[in-house]
Formats: C-alpha cells, sequence, structure tokens
C-alpha cells in the first residue's frame, strides 16, 4: 500500500474512535494552619528546599516563618516593594516594585547559636573569630576545606579560631567511627593529627586503619582502645548533630563564621567575612 494511502487510513481510523471523556476525580482540600501577619501581606514566597517561608507586608517588612508556622524573624527592607521571590535555600530575597522598576537583592543571614564548649579547635581560645566547621571524616569536601582553613588561619593568627564539629552522615559506613577515633585522640593531645591521617586516607577507610593511626601517632593504645569505648564520646557526636541539625547543617562541610553561614566558597570568600566580624570588634 503507498504511504499516502496508509495514513489516510490511519487517520480515518483514528476518526472513528470514540472520544475518550475525561476522568473524573475529587479533589479534597484540606488547611493545614494558618499564619496571622503582623502587618498588611503584599505578596508571599516559600524556598524552594521547603524550610521557610516569607511574607511581604506594605509597611515595608518581611516576616520570616518556619514551615512549622513559628515567626522566625521579620526584616525591614529598603525602598518600595510588592513582590518577592526567594533563592532555594531561602539565603537571598529579590525584592520588586511594579511601579517604580527598583529591584533589590537582600540576603538573610541567620545567626546561629552554636556551642563550642570542650570541641577541638586551633589558634587562641578566645580569639574574636570563630570559624566553625561541621564535618564528616568520609565527606570529600571536608578534606578539601581543611588545608583551606589552615590558610585562613596563618593570615590571622592571633584572630581566627576554627572550631571542628562532627556532623558524620549515615550513608558513610566510616563516618561515625572515624569521628570517635579522633576524639579518643583527642584526650591524649593528637586531635588534629589524627584529624589530618583519617582525612588523607579517607578512600581506604576501616576499623583497622584508626588502630594503625593512632599507633603511628605514638598514643597509649590501651587508652586509645579505652576511650574509643567510651560512651561519652559517642553522646558529644550526638550533641554535636543536634547542634547541626538546630543550625539548619544539611551537608558537609558546613561552616559558620560567629553564628553566620557562610554561602561564598574560596578563601577570599572566608576573608570578607572574617574581615566583617574583625571590623565589629574594632
Amino acid at each position: 500500500m503507498p504511504i499516502k494511502k496508509l495514513s489516510s487510513l490511519v487517520l480515518c481510523l483514528g476518526l472513528q474512535l470514540p472520544l475518550a471523556l475525561p476522568a473524573q476525580a475529587t479533589v479534597e482540600t484540606n488547611s493545614i494552619r494558618s499564619l496571622k501577619s503582623s502587618g498588611s501581606p503584599v505578596d508571599t514566597a516559600v524556598s524552594a528546599d521547603g524550610h521557610l517561608f516569607f511574607v511581604l507586608t506594605s509597611q515595608g517588612q518581611v516576616e520570616i516563618y518556619e514551615m512549622n508556622g513559628a515567626l522566625k524573624d521579620t526584616i525591614k527592607i529598603d525602598g518600595p516593594a510588592d513582590r518577592i521571590a526567594s533563592s532555594p535555600s531561602g539565603d537571598q530575597l529579590f525584592l520588586s516594585d511594579k511601579a517604580t522598576g527598583a529591584i533589590n537583592m537582600v540576603a538573610v543571614n541567620f545567626i546561629q547559636d552554636i556551642d563550642t564548649a570542650g570541641s577541638p579547635f586551633k589558634g587562641p581560645e578566645k580569639a574574636p573569630v570563630v570559624v566553625t566547621v561541621f564535618s564528616d571524616f568520609q565527606c570529600p569536601y571536608c578534606a578539601k576545606v581543611s588545608p583551606l582553613l589552615d590558610q585562613l588561619l596563618a593570615q590571622y593568627p592571633k584572630d581566627v579560631k576554627v572550631v571542628h564539629k562532627n556532623f558524620p552522615l549515615k550513608n558513610h559506613q566510616f563516618a561515625m567511627p572515624a569521628a570517635i577515633a579522633a576524639l579518643a585522640a583527642h584526650r591524649q593531645g593528637k586531635f588534629w593529627e589524627m584529624h589530618d591521617k583519617i582525612f588523607e586516607n579517607s578512600a581506604t577507610l576501616s576499623d583497622e586503619k584508626f588502630t594503625e593511626f593512632a599507633k603511628a601517632l605514638g598514643l597509649n593504645m590501651d587508652k586509645f582502645s579505652k576511650d574509643s569505648k567510651d560512651p561519652q564520646l559517642l553522646q558529644g557526636i550526638q550533641a554535636d548533630l543536634q547542634n547541626g541539625l538546630k543550625a539548619e547543617v544539611r551537608g558537609t562541610p558546613t561552616i559558620f563564621v560567629n553564628g553566620r553561614r557562610v554561602n561564598t566558597g574560596g578563601l577570599d570568600g572566608l576573608k570578607t567575612l572574617v574581615e566583617a566580624e574583625l571590623k565589629k570588634v574594632k
């Protein structure tokens, strides 16, 4: 059969088919929660990760809510705005005004209360700038950020303290044992030496490796073995995890400078934040 006739036949057959009726669906709605703004809402936005909800009011303010309905903060904005949008993580807001054509980008920084008492650190104990790192010993990006922080310390030897917080991810088999081994070494004053050993060998970690590292560092092996089984170390790691979750840590490495989350990469980005904190002190 010629192609032209075949096409006509297919078309004709199609015309003879009964039209399918659209499926009837039942729509069910349920009010999740109700919020009461202190101002007059103009526009709303939600972060793509679903953690934050923003309400722009005609009073020139943005109310920031957690998704459970709790008011997290209220910030005042400069200039007119009748539209609001959010970056995926909610750390930037985009405000625009139809009448004037003004567009304003606003960085949103929440200062987190991070408990660093008893955590391993480098630098002066009472340094004005505290850089806190939530880290996972099997995270390749954590291994890369470690020398970056050493460079930062070298440039600000009197002003910066770097604090290590454990945030072992569940999908990393040896992240938790590595954190325990590092804290056991910490009890013998060798946390950072163990820290570096683990990161240098992060692709080939095993229980036997931690013992090997401890011996290479000249640790008292009986004490290391006993401390590694001490439930207080595990409790300390769990406390770090809870502290991180409260500070909205969702991955590693997550870095804070005096409680402000670092969203800019590289040494220059860190130095900019450190300089801004030092200006406040001076």
